[in-house]
């Protein structure tokens, strides 16, 4: 959302809050769960007439039906051998599978099978809205078809998505397993996400509880039963943390609170890379590897 467009929308905003609050959190909770939408991308499924990016083309394609649609996964496998773990790979808001391409050739040279999904509302998957609940109900399907998984490897809101499938956060959903799990660039606290995406939107202290609110109805729990680090506690699985100390979106202390959670995690720094480039640098995917296949 530009600046320009919170500019008119705050005093708006506020006053909503005040007059009709459910309403504002209502209307509040619709715009933190909807995605900016790229051009072409139409919600059913298809990107019109994009064509698959380069690095999909490798993969073999399934659409994996869930309660609320179907999402696109991708599956990368070595032809010459039959692979006995899988690795699943999870993206962020405004990602895709495809921004977690720079995992896939190392970890398939590693002996592994590797899986990406385009999660609700993004890449070729149906929908246009994504939270937590929607995300492991749609992760939670693609286990049931890929899974058991030997690792998971995260970027940004993916993270937090994983820790709610894993902690068994949102109700009715099965809980989901794997031995490892990577954390690049994840979120600590959905409640301070939360508050943040309130403020800037201009939204009181009533329409900021009735959003909160419409993220118990929804989510079946309190916004705060997704503090990272307490799910990454209670999991208690082989963790390793990475997320670079110049993350605009996500500042370092994120990392370092997630650390905290336990003897189980270790954080990995990086310098200059950001909230995305971090994907993309060789060093990172390095060290993802060698975790998931056993190291430190």
């Amino acid at each position: 959302m530009s600046a320009s467009v919170l500019r008119y929308m705050r005093p708006l905003v506020r006053a909503a809050s005040f007059v009709a609050p459910r309403t504002a959190g209502r209307l509040a909770f619709r715009l933190f769960c909807t995605p900016p939408r790229p051009p072409k991308r139409n919600g059913n499924g298809s990107t019109g007439e994009q064509a698959l990016p380069a690095r999909l083309r490798q993969a073999n394609l399934r659409a994996i039906p869930f309660p609320c649609g179907s999402v696109q996964a991708y599956v990368f496998e070595q032809e010459e051998q039959a692979p006995t773990r899988t690795v699943l790979l999870v993206h962020g808001w405004t990602g895709d599978a495809a921004s977690m391409t720079g995992f896939v050739e190392p970890l398939l040279a590693a002996g592994f099978r590797v899986v990406a999904f385009d999660l609700p509302g993004h890449g070729a998957s149906t929908g246009r809205e994504l939270n937590i609940p929607l995300g492991v109900a749609s992760l939670a399907a693609v286990a049931r078809v890929f899974g058991p998984f030997h690792a998971i490897v995260t970027h940004s809101f993916g993270g937090a998505i994983t820790l709610a499938a894993l902690a068994g956060s949102v109700r009715g959903q099965p809980v989901v397993s794997t031995e490892r799990l990577v954390l690049i660039a994840a979120p600590s606290s959905v409640t301070v996400i939360t508050r943040q995406f309130g403020n800037a939107i201009g939204l009181g202290r009533r329409g900021q509880a009735a959003l909160e609110r419409r993220i118990h109805i929804v989510a079946g729990n309190p916004v705060e039963a997704f503090e990272a680090p307490l799910q990454l506690k209670a999991i208690g699985l082989p963790a390793l943390v990475i997320h670079d100390r110049q993350d605009r979106e996500l500042g370092f202390a994120h990392a370092e609170a997630l650390e905290q959670a336990g003897p189980f995690v270790r954080l990995q720094a990086t310098e200059g890379l950001g909230h995305r480039r971090i994907l993309k640098a060789r060093p990172v995917a390095e060290s993802v590897v060698r975790f998931v296949a056993g190291g430190s």
